[in-house]
């Protein structure tokens, strides 16, 4: 066993440290007494520094009145090292042996037991006779040095974590004022919504309060008059002034004859109206949709460096290129399944939880969790559903063509819920929302292409078809954030391609791949407000990327994939990941495989 063999420190008792700390030549025999006090002189026979008084009894004590002294001035200016009597510390496994003995093949101090029993056969010193010219060694000089520096970097560590302490402390004011700030922002906002809807309140009651005082003023009058003229014909009645009675009664009676027009024209009056306040539907759905006032991204970062709150790591734009890189590949084929999964329809309805649509025999909804790698919740339709879209992180549509219905689904504690049914009376594929608006693709073999704009009731608001020049297979829809533009990837031969289609249905634009591509799938737009667009084919660029108005963007993935035909597409902004269903046999075979890649921008 290694026995450390280091020796304890002597322990002194100071009584005049603090300051004195820094003298560099102290009395050696007063240091031993626990004193540092200044040197004054030195004794060459005892090679110790000696302080003014050592320095005056040294000569008078009878051992050491020979020794050689020197003052002051000439003394030497290198620290003397005092001589103490060395202790050596016991063997841990030997009780009262003492450690004297040093192992060189073992690089271990021993006792006279641990020599006889492990270190016989091994070159075995005597301490005291090695280290006698340890004060000059290299090994202590490297150890020294090694130790030296090993203290300045745990000061320096140290300093650092003061440092980033600091930094948080620092970062976590700047975090919180930021939001706080944004929260002004928001009030000030609201607080001038707030004005101006009250404003208009206050108006409506002028106007009101306006005609009611003019009708008033009106009436009063009229009232006036009748009273004074009744008091009037009572007093000639009173009087028996039967001739002026009788002149007084003819001229009343007109008076009153237009004093009953003006009645009726008063009744007709319609002043009063009730005024209601009717909720602000975006600024409701905005709330139901988000539970805070933004995110927090973390990122590490060395100090000084700003670490960025509240923003994205990096700034997409259309003008530089998407990197992909694929970081999971997961398969959903379930051994409770008969059937391989044909997902074609994915939705991110939360940063964890996306929703699917197998349109295969399974004919069931499933909503997979990221964080824990599996589908954790499904629900099976009477039909095969397609296409999905969120309309809150918990609320979102399935589009059912079978059936020619749209079903309003929930995720409610990780358990889908269906809320109600839509029929509609086309077969609907391709579903979006936007705005308290669901746009669908819809298309069968007897009916031609169209895209249906409704309502969340199913009422249909719109309806875009002409002919196959507009589209004949409307696959996928999606609209942009601005809610300006509807694009509609078009699968069918020969229309293969994207159209841009304002909210009358007119073509803004048209996207088709340079290489042709023999079948269009899945859309979904990016941070940066361009598009990705799937081709249902087995190449290195089946996925096409396109601006806002329909033109090629660059895009690269890190690595060359085998043999997939991508097919619907999902994109969730908060995480930055893409999810990509597909095949690995061709476009019209089964999906039951996505990829999900890590998104960036350069």
């Amino acid at each position: 066993m290694e026995v450390p063999g280091k020796q304890k420190p002597k322990k002194t008792f100071s009584v005049s440290r603090g300051s004195a700390e820094d003298f560099l030549l102290f009395c050696i025999p007063c240091d031993r007494d626990g004193a540092r006090v200044p040197a004054k002189g030195y004794c060459s026979t005892c090679k110790e520094h000696l302080c003014d008084t050592c320095y005056k009894h040294h000569k008078k004590q009878t051992p050491s009145r020979h020794h050689i002294l020197l003052d002051q001035d000439s003394m030497p200016t290198t620290p003397s090292v005092p001589i103490v009597k060395d202790e050596f510390d016991s063997c841990d496994d030997h009780g009262d042996e003492k450690l004297k003995f040093y192992c060189k093949e073992h690089d271990i101090v021993a006792c006279s037991v641990c020599v006889t029993l492990n270190h016989r056969l091994c070159t075995v010193d005597y301490i005291p006779k090695l280290s006698k010219h340890i004060l000059d060694s290299e090994e202590l000089n490297e150890i020294m040095s090694e130790m030296k520096a090993l203290e300045d970097n745990y000061k320096s560590q140290l300093k650092r974590v003061k440092d980033e302490m600091k930094a948080i402390s620092q970062n976590h004011d700047d975090v919180i004022k930021a939001i706080r700030q944004f929260r002004k922002e928001i009030n000030k906002r609201l607080d001038e919504m707030e004005k101006h809807v009250v404003k208009e309140a206050d108006n409506i009651l002028l106007k009101q309060q306006t005609k009611l005082n003019d009708l008033s003023t009106g009436v009063q009058e009229i009232t006036d008059k009748l009273t004074e003229k009744r008091k009037h014909i009572d007093n000639l009645i009173q009087r028996k002034c039967l001739d002026k009675l009788f002149v007084e009664m003819k001229e009343t009676k007109k008076q009153v004859e237009v004093m009953r027009m003006k009645q009726n024209q008063y009744s007709r009056v319609d002043v009063f109206q009730t005024v209601s306040f009717v909720k602000n539907s975006d600024i409701v759905d905005m709330l139901d949709r988000h539970k805070q006032l933004g995110e927090l991204i973390t990122k590490k970062a060395s100090m000084g460096e700003h670490v960025p709150v509240m923003k994205p790591t990096s700034t997409p734009s259309e003008d530089k290129t998407l990197n992909l890189e694929v970081v999971e590949d997961i398969d959903l084929n379930s051994s409770s399944e008969n059937t391989e999964c044909n997902i074609t329809g994915i939705e991110v309805i939360k940063p964890d939880k996306i929703v699917m649509c197998d349109n295969s025999g399974n004919k069931n909804v499933k909503c997979y969790d990221t964080v824990q790698k599996k589908v954790v919740s499904e629900i099976k339709l009477d039909n095969s559903p397609f296409d999905v879209a969120a309309i809150t992180d918990d609320k979102f549509v399935v589009t059912v063509p079978g059936e020619r219905s749209i079903h309003f689904m929930s995720l409610r504690n990780q358990h889908i819920v269906s809320d109600r049914k839509v029929n509609i009376n086309e077969k609907c594929y391709g579903i979006a929302y936007s705005k308290d608006k669901l746009v669908v693709s819809c298309y069968s073999i007897s009916d031609p292409g169209k895209v249906l704009v409704l309502n969340l009731q199913g009422k249909i608001l719109q309806s875009f078809s002409e002919d196959d020049s507009l589209f004949n297979c409307p696959r996928y829809v999606i609209m942009n954030t601005a809610g300006t533009s509807i694009y509609v990837s078009n699968c069918g031969y020969p229309v293969i391609a994207v159209k841009q289609l304002d909210w009358q249905g007119n073509v803004i634009n048209t996207y088709q791949p340079a290489q042709g591509g023999n079948y269009l799938q899945g859309i979904c737009e990016l941070d940066d407000g361009t598009f990705l667009v799937c081709l249902g084919q087995d190449s290195d660029d089946n996925l096409q990327r396109v601006s806002d108005s329909c033109k090629p963007c660059k895009i690269t993935i890190n690595q060359k994939l085998d043999s997939w035909y991508p097919a619907a597409v999902a994109y969730c902004k908060k995480s930055r990941r893409l999810y990509v269903s597909y095949s690995e046999t061709g476009p019209y075979d089964s999906k039951h495989r996505i990829k999900i890649f890590k998104v960036d921008w350069c």
